[in-house]
């Protein structure tokens, strides 16, 4: 059974992370008891890994711009860091990630996301953090606890 992409531009960060990719996400929408976070847009704040220290015009919980790009301070010294580590850990830039979205647009981007990012058997999302499908795994832990 597929899924229609879940990925939705409510779930792009201004910093380019795809927080429909995380795992704090992931576990917020299937309901695991562990910690959760709903995104940075639906929560209506400002990035607690960037923002505290943003500079521009994201410096607010409410920014002024969409994306970070939008920025006269872009690449900024937080953007440097979160996209350092994200390349590090997780093969995953959040600065390719803004220019695709400049560049290409934000449909694109979403389509192209969900292409890279989607699970082959239930076509759910594969978390960017352990490269786990949330959704097969509740689905399976659901079935093995009724056996």
């Amino acid at each position: 059974m597929k899924s229609r992409n879940p990925i939705t531009e409510a779930m792009i960060a201004p910093c380019g992370m795809n927080c429909a990719l995380c795992s704090r996400h992931l576990a917020g929408i299937h309901n695991l008891k562990r910690s959760q976070c709903p995104g940075c847009r639906p929560r209506n704040e400002g990035c607690a890994y960037l923002f505290k220290k943003c500079t521009g015009i994201n410096h607010s919980a409410k920014g002024d711009a969409a994306f970070c790009y939008e920025c006269g301070q872009y690449p900024c010294e937080q953007i440097e860091r979160i996209d350092k580590r994200y390349r590090k850990n997780y093969g995953m830039s959040m600065k390719d990630n803004l220019e695709y979205i400049r560049e290409m647009g934000i449909r694109r981007f979403l389509d192209d996301q969900y292409e890279k990012h989607h699970c082959a058997r239930c076509g759910g999302v594969i978390s960017v953090h352990n490269g786990k499908c949330f959704q097969c795994d509740t689905i399976n832990r659901l079935v093995d606890k009724n056996r």
